[in-house]
C-alpha cells in the first residue's frame, strides 16, 4: 500500500504543478528553469549591439535611470526611444496597448471583459491603422519615425531571454507581444480616455426624473458667476463673435439647423456611468509661467505639474534626447517617441486638460427591420460583430452598429449611439508635439499647436527672450444651442460638430506678467456653455492667482513652494459658516485655521470631513441615492451667502443640517482615531496616499504614505486614501546661456517592481525635492551608470 501511496502522490504533484490557477500560469513555470519569475534577472551592464540599423546611435543611463539619447537624426532618435520605451516600460507599454486593443481579458481572465467590449466598440485598431498608411502621403517622415519606434521596440524584445521577462508577465502566464508601428497613435485614444472621456450626459437626462427643471437649473447651472478664467483678458470678448460663428455654422447644416435637440429621459439612472465626481476627480493639473519682468533673474520660468493616477510605473518616463546640437529634455509617454511635456534651449511647454464635455449620447428611433431614422428617412444599422478572447473561458462575440451618429451598443439597457472626440483621425497630434521640438519662441510653438486637436489641452508656454503664453488648443463640440443630455437623434445637424480652437482661446505675454491653469473654466462668457458646464472647481487656480499676485518678483524657490502648497483653496468658502455652526471643542482647531492641510493638520480632518458630509447631506435632500450630485463648489457658494437654500419641498435650514453633522463628525472622529479630543485628528492619519501596481497586486505598490493636500490644494491628493496626484513636477528657466531645469516624479524611471529605479524618486517627490537637469550635449560628458552602443 505504501509503493502505491507514493505513485498517487507524485500524480497529485503533477497535476497541482500543471494546473491552471485562477491569475497564475501553471506552478511548474515557477520551477523550471530559465522561465522561472523566482529567477529574477536583469542586467545594468554595458552592451555593445552590433549590425543595428542605426549604427552609432549611444544610449546612456544616468545614477537616476534616466535615459540619454544620442542620435544622427530623428529616425535614429525614433528607434532608442522604442528601445528604450522597452527596456525599462515593457509591461506597462503591454498594457496599454492592449487596453486600446481590446485584448485585455486574453490575458487577465473574464474581469477584463467590460473593459474590452466598451474599447472594441470604437474600433480604433483599423482606425490607427488607417491613419498610419495614410502618413505615407500627409507625411512620410512621420511614418518612417513611427517604424523605427517600434522597430527598437522589437529588437529590444529580441533581445530577451524567458528568465529576463517583468515578472508580471510570468505571474499572468503569456509573453509580450510585438509593438505595430500604429501604436503611437492608438495611444492618443487612451490618453482621451484618461481626459476627455466622460458619461455626465446619461446622468444629466436621468436627472430629470429626480429634480424639477428649476432646481436643475440652480445647482447644475449652465455657467458658474463664481469663476475665476484662465483667459480673464478675453473673458466677455469673444462671446458676440463665439454666437457669430455659431450661427454662421448652424446655417451649413440644413432647414432644422436652429432647432434646439430634444433630450431623452431614459428608465435607466446609468449607476455605472464614468462621471466627474466632486471628490475624487476634480483633480486636473496645474500649469503656469511668470515672464522676464516677473522674475527675479530676469528670465522666463515655465512650471507644470500634471495630475494622473499614482502608479508604478507611472505616466511618465523622463528622457534627454541629443540630435546634432538640438536638445530636448523632458517626459515621454511610452508608446509614442515625442517629449509630451518639456524644453529645449529656446521654449518650454507643458499643459494641462482642458476639461471639455467631447462625448454625446443619442437615442435613436429604430424599427424591426434592423433600420433607424434618420432626416425621416431609415436608414440600416450597419452590424459589426468582434470576438473577444477570455483567458480560461470560451470566446465571446458580441455586435456593434454603426450609425451616423458613431458606434451604438445597449448601455444599462438603452440603446444608445456615441459620437466621442477620440473618434475624430482628421488630426495627427504627434505633428504638434514634433513641432514643438523645432520651435524658436512662443509665437513658433503657437502655431504649431495648431495641429494639436485632442485630448485638448491648455498649452502654457516660455521662451529664452522671457516672453509667456498659455494657448488651449484642440477640439471643442458645439451644437447649435448649448445641449447637456441623452439626444433623441431625429436629424444629421442633431449631431455635435468639433471645432478648433486654438485661435480662439490664447493670449501671448500676457500685461500682468503671468498666465496659469488649472482646468476651470477658459473664459467667463456666453462660450462657456458650448464646452462644459461641470469644470473643475476654482480653488487652485484662485490660489495660484493669489499667491501670484502676493510677491512683485518671484524666483525659484517660490515656485517650488507653489507646487508643494497645501492652503485649501476653498476654506474661505467655507470659514464664516463653520465658523458660525462649529461647537466649541471643534474650534479649538479650527478658530485660528489658516487652511493649512499638512499631514500634522487637525483642522484639516474636522473641516475636510465635515465639508463632504454637508455636501452629502443636501445631495441626499435633493436627489435621494441618485449619484449624479450637485457641484460642490456651486453649493458651497450658496451656502457662503445664506442659511437657506432652495429645496424640492421648501427651503433647505442650514442650523439644524450643521448641528447634526457636528455631532456626526465627532462619533465618526471617536470610532476612527478613539479620540474625541480633535488635537488627536491628525491629517496625516486620517488621509492617506498609495502608490499602486498598475495590475492592482498589492505587493509591489509602494509603503501608504501620510496624505498632504486635498482635492483643493495645489499639491492636489484625492480623498482616503489618495491615489491620484501630480505625476510629475518641473521647474524651467529660459536663459540666454541655456535652460536650467529641476524635475520629480512619482515613482521611478523602471517599470520593474524588483529594479532600483522602480520607486526609488517616491520619497524626493513626497517631500518636495527636486533633481537638476544636466546640460548635456554628448555622451562623453559624463560617467555613466550603464552604456548601450549601436554599431
Amino acid at each position: 500500500m505504501r509503493r502505491w501511496s507514493w505513485f498517487i502522490v507524485l500524480i497529485l504533484w503533477i497535476g497541482v504543478l500543471n494546473f491552471p490557477w485562477s491569475g497564475l500560469p501553471p506552478l511548474q513555470q515557477f520551477l523550471l528553469y530559465p522561465s522561472s519569475p523566482l529567477q529574477i534577472e536583469h542586467s545594468d551592464e554595458d552592451i555593445a549591439i552590433s549590425d543595428s540599423p542605426y549604427p552609432n546611435l549611444y544610449l546612456r543611463y544616468d545614477e537616476r535611470g534616466v535615459a540619454h539619447v544620442f542620435a544622427l537624426n530623428e529616425f535614429a532618435m525614433a528607434y532608442g526611444m522604442g528601445f528604450t520605451h522597452a527596456k525599462d516600460r515593457l509591461f506597462q507599454v503591454e498594457m496599454l496597448r492592449r487596453t486600446v486593443r481590446g485584448r485585455l481579458a486574453e490575458v487577465a481572465g473574464p474581469a477584463a471583459i467590460p473593459s474590452d467590449r466598451w474599447w472594441l466598440k470604437f474600433d480604433f485598431e483599423a482606425k490607427a491603422k488607417a491613419q498610419f498608411e495614410s502618413l505615407s502621403e500627409t507625411d512620410p517622415n512621420m511614418k518612417l519615425q513611427f517604424e523605427a519606434y517600434a522597430q527598437g521596440f522589437n529588437d529590444y524584445l529580441e533581445t530577451l531571454k524567458p528568465s529576463q521577462r517583468p515578472v508580471e508577465y510570468q505571474l499572468l502566464g503569456f509573453e509580450p507581444k510585438a509593438m505595430e508601428p500604429h501604436t503611437p497613435i492608438t495611444l492618443v485614444r487612451y490618453m482621451d480616455k484618461v481626459l476627455d472621456y466622460r458619461e455626465d450626459d446619461l446622468k444629466f437626462s436621468a436627472l430629470k426624473n429626480h429634480l424639477p427643471d428649476s432646481l436643475i437649473d440652480i445647482y447644475y447651472p449652465w455657467a458658474s458667476e463664481y469663476n475665476y478664467p484662465i483667459y480673464p483678458e478675453i473673458s466677455g470678448r469673444l462671446a458676440l463673435a463665439s454666437d457669430e460663428s455659431l450661427t454662421s455654422h448652424s446655417a451649413d447644416l440644413g432647414a432644422n439647423a436652429g432647432a434646439k435637440p430634444l433630450v431623452y429621459l431614459p428608465t435607466s439612472d446609468f449607476p455605472n456611468a464614468q462621471v466627474t465626481d466632486n471628490i475624487t476627480k476634480d483633480l486636473g493639473s496645474n500649469n503656469w509661467a511668470i515672464s522676464a519682468e516677473k522674475s527675479t533673474t530676469g528670465n522666463a520660468f515655465l512650471c507644470n505639474d500634471t495630475h494622473l493616477a499614482l502608479d508604478l510605473p507611472g505616466t511618465w518616463y523622463e528622457v534627454h534626447q541629443v540630435i546634432g546640437d538640438r536638445v530636448v529634455h523632458g517626459l515621454s509617454v511610452p508608446g509614442a517617441p515625442f517629449i509630451v511635456s518639456g524644453f529645449t534651449k529656446d521654449v518650454a511647454w507643458g499643459m494641462t486638460s482642458a476639461t471639455w464635455d467631447l462625448t454625446d449620447f443619442y437615442h435613436l428611433e429604430t424599427n424591426d427591420k434592423g433600420e433607424y431614422k434618420l432626416d425621416g428617412e431609415w436608414e440600416p444599422l450597419e452590424p459589426r460583430t468582434v470576438t473577444i478572447p477570455v483567458k480560461g473561458e470560451n470566446d465571446l462575440e458580441v455586435t456593434y452598429y454603426d450609425t451616423y451618429f458613431g458606434p451604438t451598443d445597449t448601455i444599462e439597457g438603452e440603446f444608445l449611439a456615441t459620437n466621442w472626440v477620440a473618434s475624430d483621425f482628421n488630426m495627427n497630434e504627434m505633428r504638434a508635439l514634433r513641432g514643438l521640438i523645432s520651435a524658436k519662441n512662443i509665437n513658433e510653438a503657437y502655431e504649431a499647436l495648431q495641429d494639436f486637436s485632442h485630448p485638448p489641452q491648455n498649452f502654457v508656454l516660455a521662451d529664452k527672450n522671457g516672453d509667456i503664453g498659455m494657448v488651449t488648443s484642440g477640439y471643442g463640440a458645439f451644437h447649435t444651442t448649448p445641449t447637456r443630455g441623452i439626444i433623441e437623434a431625429q436629424r444629421k445637424s442633431d449631431r455635435q460638430e468639433f471645432r478648433h480652437m486654438g485661435r480662439t482661446l490664447y493670449v501671448l505675454n500676457p500685461e500682468k506678467g503671468w498666465n496659469h491653469s488649472a482646468n476651470q473654466h477658459q473664459v467667463a462668457d456666453s462660450l462657456t456653455p458650448y464646452l462644459n458646464t461641470l469644470f473643475t472647481p476654482t480653488a487652485r487656480g484662485r490660489r495660484i492667482g493669489e499667491m501670484m499676485e502676493a510677491r512683485e518678483k518671484i524666483d525659484r524657490s517660490y515656485l517650488m513652494e507653489m507646487q508643494y502648497d497645501v492652503i485649501d483653496g476653498e476654506w474661505a468658502l467655507l470659514k464664516e459658516h463653520i465658523h458660525k455652526y462649529a461647537p466649541n471643542d471643534m474650534m479649538k482647531v479650527l478658530r485660528n485655521w489658516d487652511g493649512k492641510t499638512d499631514e500634522k493638520s487637525q483642522a484639516a480632518t474636522a473641516y475636510n470631513h465635515y465639508k463632504w458630509a454637508l455636501h452629502d447631506t443636501i445631495s441626499r435632500i435633493l436627489v435621494g441615492d441618485f449619484d449624479f450630485r450637485p457641484r460642490s463648489e456651486n453649493l458651497f457658494v450658496m451656502i457662503s451667502q445664506s442659511d437657506t437654500i432652495p429645496g424640492v419641498d421648501g427651503p433647505i435650514y442650514m442650523a439644524p443640517i450643521a448641528k447634526a453633522l457636528w455631532q456626526k463628525v465627532l462619533l465618526d472622529m471617536i470610532d476612527r482615531f478613539n479620540s474625541k479630543e480633535p488635537n488627536d485628528w491628525r491629517w496625516g492619519d486620517y488621509h492617506k496616499i498609495t502608490l499602486r501596481h498598475i495590475a492592482r497586486i498589492p505587493a509591489f505598490n509602494y509603503d501608504t504614505l501620510a496624505g498632504k493636500g486635498s482635492s483643493r490644494t495645489v499639491n492636489v491628493s484625492t480623498h482616503e486614501p489618495g491615489t491620484h496626484g501630480p505625476a510629475m513636477r518641473t521647474v524651467i528657466e529660459l536663459t540666454p546661456n541655456g535652460p536650467k531645469a529641476d524635475f520629480a516624479i512619482a515613482g521611478g524611471q523602471v517599470g520593474r517592481p524588483e529594479h532600483p529605479h522602480y520607486s526609488d524618486q517616491v520619497d524626493d517627490w513626497y517631500n518636495g525635492r527636486y533633481f537638476k537637469v544636466e546640460p548635456i550635449r554628448a555622451p562623453q560628458e559624463k560617467k555613466w551608470a550603464q552604456k548601450i552602443d549601436f554599431q
